[in-house]
């Protein structure tokens, strides 16, 4: 049997860590809620949003692409009904004016409220102490590899953030790139 680079690493934590059990670290904005309905099913730890800790076995979390992830942040929070207390006070009118594009939302946040969404923050915050980093699309092959074997089909996708306020243009991307910019290199390795 010939193994992929993610096995073979993913064979070592299993040896390392004494076959322990998984344990998941819902990463916000990356398919943890879709996710979290195979866990529950399948009886994998899931701490929801707190860290991992050295003793909680085999850690896992699902991250994706930080500027992507940044837009569906932000599209997610326009389409709740009332603003959370980490959005921008200066910003509350854009809830009430739909012809605000998302990138002229963005273009007027300094970076320190870019970065500063709860309990949001970055890859590398919700990275600590993981042993495995992986995307959505390679959720069933790790879950397989592990042992656990389940129904792609009977699920759904939760928490979809709706796009009523278009996507990122160039500017917007690079800047958030800029500001993620630790984000970027953890997903770059992941994928690669």
């Amino acid at each position: 049997m010939e193994y992929t680079n993610n096995e073979i690493y993913w064979k070592h934590i299993k040896k390392v860590k004494n076959n322990a059990k998984l344990c998941f670290i819902h990463t916000p904005k990356c398919g943890g809620k879709y996710a979290s309905q195979i866990f529950n099913d399948l009886k994998i730890r899931n701490k929801g949003h707190s860290q991992a800790e050295k003793n909680d076995g085999i850690t896992f979390t699902i991250i994706r692409n930080p500027v992507e992830r940044f837009e569906s942040l932000i599209n997610y929070r326009l389409d709740e009904s009332k603003p959370s207390g980490d959005w921008p006070k200066h910003l509350m009118y854009v809830f009430h004016d739909k012809s605000v594009t998302l990138n002229e939302i963005v273009d007027k946040m300094s970076d320190k409220e870019i970065l500063g969404f709860g309990p949001y923050f970055s890859l590398t915050h919700w990275g600590k102490n993981i042993d495995v980093f992986i995307t959505i699309d390679n959720l069933h092959n790790f879950l397989s590899f592990f042992g656990y074997n389940y129904n792609t089909n009977k699920y759904s996708k939760k928490n979809v953030s709706k796009k009523e306020r278009g996507k990122f243009n160039e500017t917007t991307k690079n800047r958030i790139a800029k500001l993620y910019f630790r984000d970027m290199l953890l997903f770059e390795k992941t994928v690669a």
